[in-house]
């Protein structure tokens, strides 16, 4: 996040903050992954751009974005998995936030087939996440009840 330049570090958050309120809900999960995100804000942006995305939160208003020419693929690329991200934040996938997405991907010059494959493969990504707490849980559950050294 440190490497991207001011104007896109304002424009990804922002567009984060329109991913989440999709549902005009930010829940606690989300939030949290807001508040990594930000951290990394706070010794780079003034603190303008945080209370106007604190702002944005609290009377869930969504944020227009711009679209933004970015001349380092790699800035693209890191900007695009936050974006994906975003959207499994709280274990959910809402339609309205996979638009908002689109819109934001769209608005940094990708296509539909980049967005789209970004996509399957972050929802891939989390439906094994959400197994391996599925097989976590069942390995607690089975050795709750063992003594230890038997």
């Amino acid at each position: 996040m440190k490497e991207l330049l001011p104007e896109e570090r304002k424009w990804l958050i922002r567009a984060v903050v329109r991913i989440m309120l999709s549902d005009n809900i930010v829940d606690e999960m989300e939030l949290e992954f807001l508040n990594k995100l930000s951290r990394v804000f706070h010794g780079n942006e003034s603190t303008e751009t945080l209370d106007e995305i604190a702002t944005l939160i609290r009377k869930k208003q969504s944020p227009e974005l711009e679209k933004l020419k970015i001349a380092d693929p790699e800035h693209i690329i890191f900007m695009l998995n936050i974006l994906v991200s975003s959207i499994f934040a709280n274990e959910k996938k809402i339609d309205e936030e996979v638009k908002n997405y689109f819109l934001a991907g769209l608005k940094l010059g990708m296509t539909y087939d980049i967005l789209t494959l970004k996509l399957a493969y972050q929802k891939e990504r989390f439906r094994i996440k959400m197994l391996q707490k599925e097989i976590d849980e069942d390995i607690r559950k089975l050795t709750a009840n063992w003594i230890v050294g038997e």
